[in-house]
């Protein structure tokens, strides 16, 4: 079980600011179900923007009542460059105790980043994933750290969350509000208000069912930034098709 603590990630940019398809990562999950995971994510600033975007296309799988895993291909297009493959993602969630057995669901997730090639060094993500739910809202807080080693100039401690309200108004269609963040710099742990990233605005998200036991499950938002060093927009989108 212990493997099942971390999560390695191998992409381009293993110092990289928060990316605009990062999603809310959840506590719980059913095992054995089967995803795939497709998200992407676009964010720009200013009055005549050029839009940078990634995303990811991913497998995973509950492999048992705790323990959820996924592999995942990385793609990222930056201002000047065509779209590329940027790595490969492996997450791992370890749920410490069942759905409602303790007041919050508490998981764990943890990962490893770095370039395709190593040449950009390797950054180490962990942290609690949170989640409580209030009759038919559902609350969620991830504090995540993030370190950087190897050949990356950037070694600093990094502090990041991700953090989502919403409201099952029915199971297709529900609707609340996420943000993200991170309250580093490249130099520094905790940095200034103005050089922190702040992401916040309104999501919809839901869950529809198929035949046999499968479902396509959404959730789309709308982000704007709230300091000087984060995007202006950003626009992103995540569907899994569960089986």
């Amino acid at each position: 079980m212990f493997p099942a603590v971390l999560a390695l990630t191998l992409k381009c940019q293993a110092g990289r600011a928060l990316d605009a398809s990062d999603y809310v990562l959840l506590p719980t999950h059913t095992q054995d179900e089967r995803e795939v995971d497709s998200r992407y994510g676009m964010a720009s600033s200013g009055v005549a923007p050029r839009p940078e975007s990634d995303g990811g296309l991913g497998f995973g799988l509950g492999i048992t009542q705790r323990w959820f895993t996924e592999l995942a291909l990385r793609y990222q297009r930056r201002e000047g460059s065509s779209t590329s493959l940027s790595g490969i993602e492996w997450e791992n969630i370890l749920q410490l105790a069942e759905p409602g057995e303790w007041p919050i669901d508490v998981a764990v997730a943890s990962d490893i980043e770095g370039s395709t090639t190593l040449k950009e060094g390797v950054s180490v993500l962990t942290g609690p994933l949170l989640q409580r739910e209030f009759g038919r809202l559902q609350a969620n807080f991830n504090a995540l750290l993030r370190r950087n080693f190897g050949n990356s100039g950037n070694h600093t401690l990094q502090i990041e969350y991700q953090a989502q309200v919403k409201y099952r108004y029915t199971e297709p269609f529900e609707f609340g509000v996420q943000a993200f963040g991170s309250l580093g710099s490249t130099s520094q742990a905790w940095a200034s208000y103005n050089q922190q990233v702040h992401r916040l605005g309104p999501v919809v998200l839901g869950r529809v069912k198929l035949l046999q036991g499968r479902s396509i499950s959404y959730n789309a938002a709308f982000l704007v930034g709230a300091t000087d060093h984060s995007p202006d927009r950003t626009l992103r989108l995540q569907i899994e098709y569960e089986f």
